[in-house]
C-alpha cells in the first residue's frame, strides 16, 4: 500500500512537471492533454486518475505557483528590512523563482494570459498586490515616501510594471535578461515614489534586485 502510494505521488508529480513545460512554453489554450502525455511515459489512464481535465491540472499549477511566491513575500514582509528596499529586494527574489521553476514559470502564463479560462487565475495578483501594498504602507511609515502618495495606486502600478517587465524579457530574450531588466525599472519607477531621489533602494537598485535573486535562489525552491 505505501509503494503504492508513493508511486501515485511520484506519477502526479511527473504530470504536473511535464504539464509546467509545456503550458509555460505554449500558453494554455494551445496546450492538449496529449502534448502533456507526450513529454511523458504515462498513459491517459494515469494522467485521468489524478486530473479529470486540463483546467484541473492548469488549477493545481497555479495553486502551487502562488503558495511559492506568496512563502517568498511573507518572508520579505516579515523582515525587519525598509519597506523600499525590501520591495525592490523581493522583486529580485520573485525573478529568481520565474528563472528557476517552471511551475511559477507557468502559473504566471497561465494566470495572465488564460484568466477567463481559469477561475482562481486573479488570486496570486490580488496577494501580490497586498504584499507590495503593506511593504509601501511601511516605507510610508518609515517617511520614505512621496506625501500625499496614492499607495493603492502605488502598489497596483508596481506590480503590473513587474509584470509586465517579466513578460516583455520572456519575448525578447527568453527571460534571460530580467534581472537587468528589473535593475533598469526600479529607479525610474521609484522616482516618482520616493521622496528622496537619493534613497537606497533608488540608488542601489541593481545591487538590491541581485541580492533579492540570491535569497531566492538559496531558499530552497524545490523543482
Amino acid at each position: 500500500m505505501v509503494q503504492q502510494q508513493q508511486r501515485a505521488i511520484e506519477t502526479k508529480e511527473q504530470l504536473l512537471s511535464a504539464a509546467a513545460e509545456v503550458f509555460g512554453r505554449q500558453g494554455y489554450r494551445a496546450t492538449t492533454l496529449n502534448d502533456i502525455l507526450g513529454s511523458t511515459n504515462l498513459t491517459q489512464g494515469a494522467l485521468y486518475f489524478h486530473f479529470k481535465s486540463k483546467v484541473g491540472i492548469a488549477e493545481e499549477i497555479l495553486r502551487r505557483q502562488h503558495e511559492l511566491s506568496n512563502a517568498l513575500g511573507a518572508s520579505f514582509l516579515q523582515s525587519g528590512d525598509g519597506g523600499l528596499v525590501s520591495i525592490v529586494r523581493l522583486s529580485g527574489a520573485l525573478a529568481a523563482q520565474i528563472l528557476t521553476e517552471p511551475i511559477v514559470r507557468a502559473g504566471l502564463r497561465l494566470g495572465t494570459e488564460s484568466a477567463e479560462d481559469l477561475p482562481g487565475a486573479a488570486a496570486p495578483y490580488r496577494d501580490w498586490i497586498e504584499m507590495a501594498h503593506e511593504l509601501l504602507r511601511r516605507a510610508d511609515t518609515e517617511g520614505d515616501l512621496r506625501p500625499g502618495l496614492n499607495l493603492e495606486a502605488a502598489a497596483e502600478l508596481v506590480i503590473s510594471a513587474f509584470t509586465g517587465t517579466q513578460f516583455v524579457s520572456a519575448a525578447l530574450s527568453g527571460s534571460a535578461d530580467l534581472l537587468e531588466r528589473l535593475e533598469r525599472l526600479w529607479p525610474v519607477l521609484l522616482g516618482g515614489m520616493a521622496g528622496d531621489p537619493g534613497h537606497p533602494a533608488v540608488a542601489r537598485a541593481s545591487e538590491l534586485v541581485r541580492a533579492g535573486a540570491s535569497t531566492g535562489m538559496d531558499a530552497g525552491i524545490p523543482s
